[in-house]
């Protein structure tokens, strides 16, 4: 019995701590985490119940304020009226004693006053910064890089002519005869030109020729602008106008003093042929203010060089020559010569020359006349 007892008594405490771990209950892992996901499920809810509730708000605070809308909408008017007459009330109800109204009154007219006066200086400054910007952009217009040149072609009366005075390679200026029987088809030349003139006759000492009509001193205004309007109507366009001839119109002052204040109505420069010495075209424009057609030319035009006076092209070419060097004193020059074979032969032996000369073939309309 002694030997066998220590054997039973450990086989018994293996027995005992077999037991003790396999029947000792385990604390259940599970249980917290089903506890927080019915917390969390708690708190979706309350979120989902909370942004239900809101979006209900706001339906709600939409709705109303649709309605204000559409309140405000329906009584605008009646809206503007009231407070239009509460003003006037308010204006009316306001006495010399009540001396805190009369002064909030005064200073609204006061602060008004000087709004108007801020708004009044913007303006004024603005209207002066575009024209400033007008100015510097006709300055920047009007200024030669090079003396100019203009040549003339008087007496075009045809096509045959006009298109002779195409086939040289610079710029020339055509005056055109008016529109009659000798010259039907001028204001049709015209609609084909770059730039043209009008060729006006004026009524010259020793020299008529019938088939043109002619202005002569004495004239009527209402003649002179008569005339004016039909060559106006035959061509729209125009915006200059030389003589032929006129030798003794031009130097009458009152017949020219008409012409120009006719010319210079129906918007139309008068460039002087200076076809007689004491012609009055100076003598007008230092006595009147017309203003100024060409922004450019702030001088009336007069010619400088007549080209053919005699039909010989070495002659032709020193007159041409000379044109240029009043070009280059002057800052331009303006050159006058006629549809003669040896005028057109001359001027097209001068391309080479006159390209290489630094002068600049011009329009009359773009000659810069300071």
């Amino acid at each position: 019995m002694d030997k066998v007892k220590p054997i039973t008594i450990g086989i018994i405490a293996l027995l005992l701590v077999l037991l003790s771990f396999n029947f000792i209950p385990k604390t259940p892992k599970s249980k917290p985490v089903l506890q927080t996901k019915t917390q969390e499920n708690s708190q979706v809810s309350k979120i989902i119940s909370s942004k239900e509730s809101n979006a209900t708000i706001m339906q709600s605070n939409a709705e109303l304020i649709q309605k204000n809308i559409d309140f405000l909408k329906e009584n605008l008017e009646a809206l503007k009226a009231s407070s239009l007459a509460e003003s006037s009330k308010e204006i009316s109800q306001t006495q010399p004693q009540d001396t805190d109204n009369s002064e909030v009154f005064k200073k609204q007219v006061v602060s008004n006053a000087t709004k108007e006066s801020q708004e009044t200086q913007k303006e004024s400054a603005l209207a002066k910064m575009q024209e400033n910007s007008s100015e510097t952009k006709e300055s920047a217009l009007c200024r030669r890089t090079k003396p100019q040149l203009a040549i003339i072609i008087d007496d075009i009366g045809n096509f045959a002519q006009y298109q002779a005075i195409t086939k040289i390679h610079y710029k020339i200026t055509p005056s055109l005869f008016p529109k009659s029987k000798a010259n039907p088809k001028t204001p049709k030349i015209a609609k084909l030109a770059p730039f043209y003139m009008v060729h006006l006759p004026l009524e010259a000492l020793d020299f008529y020729q019938a088939e043109h009509e002619w202005l002569f001193v004495g004239d009527s205004q209402n003649k002179i602008q008569q005339r004016i309007q039909a060559i106006k109507q035959d061509f729209p366009t125009l915006t200059y106008i030389n003589n032929h001839t006129g030798s003794k119109f031009t130097q009458d002052l009152d017949s020219m003093t008409l012409l120009l204040e006719t010319l210079n109505k129906n918007k139309i420069s008068f460039l002087d042929s200076k076809t007689a010495p004491n012609t009055k075209t100076s003598v007008f424009y230092s006595t009147h203010s017309m203003g100024q057609l060409n922004p450019c030319q702030s001088n009336y035009l007069e010619r400088d060089v007549f080209l053919d006076n005699e039909l010989n092209i070495s002659k032709i070419t020193q007159n041409l020559i000379q044109a240029v060097k009043i070009a280059k004193t002057k800052g331009y020059a303006i050159a006058i010569g006629h549809p003669h074979k040896e005028t057109l032969l001359a001027l097209k032996n001068a391309e080479n020359y006159l390209s290489k000369s630094g002068v600049e073939l011009v329009y009359v309309n773009e000659i810069i006349a300071p």
